[in-house]
């Protein structure tokens, strides 16, 4: 659920999504975080395995066909984005992951670079976009091209 607010001079809507949620998707960081890394076979944050260890069960339960629809398309749109993110994200990412467009290597490189709420937040604050897609209200303040990693002349 995202609270709608209307400012009373401008009369525009600004949408504040719930923390912990992606934006314009309906499952939480924390879900595709562990999904994912689940699927690039990252490790496992010290607080899921102290979880494990504690006889917890810290692993998700399995998704169900709504939330696996979203899952895939959440991963699709990202796979789509590595090129934009790269370019945004600057030298905070490694330089293996831009060598290859694979979501594995890439994945790997932006877990070094923090947890997902953190990233999430640092595109926010940085370049008005998120993981997956750019905010629609604020598309039109910045074109997002001009953050696509472009290939060096030979």
């Amino acid at each position: 659920m995202t609270w709608l607010f209307i400012c009373a001079q401008c009369r525009q809507t600004f949408g504040v999504i719930p923390r912990g949620m992606l934006p314009y998707r309906s499952i939480t960081t924390e879900r595709f975080e562990g999904w994912l890394d689940l699927e690039c076979k990252v490790a496992a944050p010290a607080s899921m395995l102290a979880a494990e260890l504690a006889g917890g069960d810290a692993k998700p339960p399995p998704a169900s066909e709504v939330e696996r629809g979203c899952l895939l398309r959440a991963r699709k749109r990202l796979l789509q984005r590595i090129p934009v993110l790269c370019g945004m994200l600057g030298q905070q990412m490694p330089v293996s992951s831009l060598l290859g467009k694979d979501l594995q290597s890439f994945w790997r490189a932006l877990r070094k670079v923090g947890r997902l709420a953190e990233v999430l937040v640092h595109l926010a604050q940085k370049f008005n976009a998120s993981l997956l897609g750019d905010y629609r209200s604020l598309r039109a303040r910045q074109r997002i091209a001009d953050w696509q990693r472009r290939e060096a002349p030979a």
